[in-house]
């Protein structure tokens, strides 16, 4: 099978010792992922948290005891295997905590953001009835304790609150104003030697809203050790993160990042002007967004007089979704400052990237929503949406996924994912697309409803 990592360049194929060491030794799983990297070189920087005076700079080592820090504080909660963690955050390094120290209870995490909608919140306690939720302290906006109240009024057990301050406030002397029924606890400060625990099994580890689409631990750290080649990260590189970490390719590009020893850069508002202004700051190489953040990216680079000067260290940027004024942006950063604009392709059906470009391919086809799949291990077909008949190279239907990368469960829902997955495993995406030969697809946009019935 024609895959991305077939087509890279040497250095890219994880050949060139400059390539995180991380893609010649599969982790197990995100525990030892984040073990593994911390005894290679514990002060190495893993994340950036962003702020205009105070940026935090969080070390291998220092996740690591935060992580297992937190992983004891959700064990005496009652945190075990199969629960569900409800996480609702602004972007920062404490989601890493987060989703470490409850994979490696068996646990999964539920990401939603900071500022959701009530029916967002209701959903999630009825369907994947967390034991604890992490909340954020002080965040102007917010009215998430308010919201898991009213969602509790009918008859939903409540989770426990553990108020986070996030990496520049400070905690609050007494969190029970945030306790919505079940209590409210802070989590405590990080300490050194604790030891390395042990773990077992593969559970769901991650489910995303609204489908719930869940995902076992084994998928998220292989689809980061995949994507990490694919896209060419290295130990010296800066992602800069501009999803919310609630979303697929948010925690799959902070994920990728990790596996492939490179930097995460966080930044907690993931505004236009402020994630150009960091770009710079931090001397950032890669930057992963959906269409509608890049949208706002272009709309800001172009309506400044002076637009923020970019780093030189910038070489690429992904792009999950296509806009109408993708192209026009797209050529103007090539020209402008060298950087490599590729499509990505990625869902909570599939986690994301599980395709992006090859930085060969040519413009303007390589800033189309498609690409390689990252793995070999990952296939890719179009059929006729009525009959499901493979169909060759040029010809439009609809995208079917098949390998580790598919949904493994819809928290809540009995049937799992029966309902869009056939008996030999190809998902159903309901999005159109074409095969462009070499391994290659495009997505066109989604399947009408009518054409499916």
């Amino acid at each position: 099978m024609n895959t991305l990592s077939d087509r890279m360049r040497p250095n890219l194929a994880g050949l060139d010792v400059g390539v995180g060491q991380v893609l010649l030794w599969p982790p197990v799983n995100l525990l030892s992922l984040l073990s593994d990297l911390t005894k290679r070189d514990p002060h190495a920087i893993i994340a950036i948290d962003v702020d205009p005076d105070r940026p935090a700079h969080v070390s291998r080592a220092e996740l690591w005891r935060r992580t297992l820090q937190l992983r004891a504080d959700l064990a005496t909660a009652g945190v075990g295997r199969g629960d569900a963690v409800l996480v609702c955050l602004p972007n920062s390094s404490a989601w890493l905590d987060w989703h470490v120290a409850a994979a490696s209870l068996g646990a999964h995490v539920v990401g939603l953001p900071p500022h959701c909608e009530a029916a967002e919140v209701t959903q999630v306690l009825q369907r994947a009835r967390p034991r604890v939720a992490a909340l954020p302290h002080g965040l102007p906006g917010s009215r998430l304790p308010e919201l898991l109240r009213e969602a509790t009024t009918g008859g939903l057990a409540p989770p426990a609150v553990a108020v986070v301050a996030g990496p520049h406030g400070e905690p609050p002397v007494d969190p029970s104003g945030y306790d919505v029924g079940g209590g409210a606890w802070l989590p405590s400060a990080a300490t050194a030697g604790m030891p390395m625990p042990v773990t077992s099994g593969d559970e769901l580890a991650v489910a995303f809203a609204p489908s719930l689409a869940a995902h076992l631990e084994s998928s998220l750290v292989r689809l980061a050790v995949d994507s990490a080649r694919a896209i060419g990260l290295r130990h010296d590189d800066v992602l800069v993160c501009a999803e919310p970490l609630s979303s697929p390719l948010g925690l799959g590009a902070a994920l990728a990042a990790v596996a492939g020893e490179a930097t995460c850069l966080f930044e907690p508002t993931l505004e236009a002007a402020n994630l150009l202004a960091a770009l710079s700051r931090f001397a950032a190489t890669h930057l992963a967004a959906g269409g509608e953040s890049v949208s706002r990216l272009a709309r800001k680079w172009h309506d400044t007089a002076r637009p923020p000067k970019a780093p030189k260290s910038w070489r690429w940027l992904g792009v999950a979704l296509d806009t109408p004024d993708m192209a026009e942006f797209a050529h103007r950063v090539e020209e402008e400052l060298g950087v490599t604009v590729s499509g990505l392709y990625g869902s909570a059906e599939v986690l994301s990237p599980v395709a992006l470009w090859p930085p060969d391919s040519a413009a303007p086809r390589r800033w189309s929503a498609g690409g390689l799949p990252v793995s070999r291990d990952i296939e890719v077909r179009v059929v006729d949406p009525d009959s499901g008949r493979p169909l060759p190279p040029g010809e439009t239907g609809e995208l079917r996924f098949r390998g580790y990368c598919v949904v493994d469960h819809y928290l809540g829902e009995q049937a799992g994912p029966a309902r869009r997955v056939t008996e030999d495993g190809w998902l159903a995406t309901g999005e159109r697309g074409a095969l462009l030969g070499h391994g290659e697809f495009r997505r066109d946009g989604r399947i009408a409803a009518a054409a499916r019935d």
